[in-house]
């Protein structure tokens, strides 16, 4: 559940059992299904019964009153209690989104809780107003459910960079900006990649579906058909291609191809501002034109046009024309490849996944946990 929210926590998941530590996953069938390659323990919540069925049922009802997190959350601590039991494991990690269900574990059973931060900090004494950097709809009182529960968590890793995302003088002493947790599950690489042409430009959509973002699919590839450029859009499966209209000859439809491969080999990515895609053309030095469509995606957009690696376009302003003007831009000044390619540079020199491993295990030994 929540689109990109679970794959910093699979990366850090994923970094623990590489490196030796012994690691049971609790989650849906497909991410059980997409992590499958790593063999990984996994408990699996049948479908109707994981979290996306209960959003899915709370948004059919017109997605008024609480959000299901909570109600989702206590119908399965039951389980959760006897998988502590049998597992006895010294630490439980969530993603934003099972936060409810990390916060009653740690009450419940005594449990510490690190909680993985998929997106900017958020919190406390934040450098932007949560009106800004939030999308004023249903999803704002989910977010400001994830910021109370995770009040209560004893470590919380933040999967961005201080560089895109400079932290508050008064963060929280247990948040950490651990870097890009970055993750795409093993695929093969399409031919036509690598074929001589033109550059390739990467556009993408939410990988969870978000109310009429078909209409921004239609304007870039309506924009970008004149232009000499070729384009992979990657469409989520609940996304029907016919949808589209006529499709340009210079693009390429995918439900999923790797992003890191269309950006090594991109001059640009047009996208709806998640915060994973961008930071992943931040990571291979690709700049950016962005046009949040909703959740966190105002606030991402604007950290990577404060870098000035990224020109933005705001929804209600979306045409042909202002998405082109915003494209020509940003290919035909260099400063905004320069930008991204310095920041590439500054971020490859780290490594998240061991630095998110790192603060865990020091996390462990400070609890005396070893």
């Amino acid at each position: 559940m929540g689109g990109g929210d679970w794959v910093p926590l699979a990366t850090v998941m994923i970094g623990l059992h590489q490196a030796g530590h012994s690691v049971r996953c609790f989650a849906d069938p497909t991410i059980a299904r997409d992590c499958a390659w790593a063999s990984v323990p996994f408990d699996v919540v049948p479908e109707d019964e994981a979290l996306p069925a209960y959003f899915a049922r709370w948004r059919a009802a017109g997605a008024t009153g609480p959000s299901p997190l909570l109600p989702w959350a206590t119908a399965h601590l039951a389980l959760i209690r006897s998988l502590v039991a049998e597992f006895r494991p010294e630490v439980v990690l969530s993603q934003l989104c099972t936060a409810e269900l990390a916060r009653l574990i740690r009450t419940e059973c005594g449990l510490r809780w690190c909680c993985v931060n998929s997106t900017f900090y958020f919190g406390p004494g934040s450098r932007r107003p949560f009106e800004a950097d939030f999308a004023d709809t249903p999803v704002r009182p989910v977010v400001q459910q994830f910021m109370d529960a995770i009040r209560e968590a004893d470590l919380v890793l933040h999967a961005t960079d201080a560089l895109f995302d400079p932290p508050p003088p008064s963060i929280p002493p247990h948040h950490h900006h651990v870097g890009p947790l970055l993750w795409e599950q093993p695929a093969s690489v399409p031919a036509y990649l690598d074929v001589p042409g033109p550059r390739w430009v990467l556009a993408t959509l939410s990988s969870l579906p978000q109310d009429d973002e078909l209409i921004l699919a239609r304007v870039i590839l309506q924009t970008l058909a004149k232009r000499p450029v070729r384009v992979v859009l990657t469409l989520p499966a609940e996304r029907l291609r016919a949808d589209l209209g006529s499709v340009p000859t210079n693009t390429k439809i995918e439900p999923f191809v790797p992003h890191a491969e269309v950006l090594k080999r991109g001059c640009l990515l047009v996208s709806h501002a998640g915060h994973g895609v961008v930071i992943k053309a931040l990571w291979h030095g690709v700049p950016m034109v962005l046009v949040p469509w909703d959740r966190d995606q105002p606030g991402v957009a604007a950290r990577a046009a404060a870098l000035g690696a990224a020109e933005v376009v705001d929804r209600q302003n979306l045409t042909p024309a202002h998405l082109a003007a915003a494209v020509e831009t940003v290919l035909n000044t260099p400063r905004y490849r320069n930008v991204a390619q310095h920041i590439a540079t500054q971020l490859q020199r780290r490594d998240p996944v061991a630095i998110a491993r790192a603060r865990i295990e020091e996390f462990l030994d400070y609890a005396g946990r070893r």
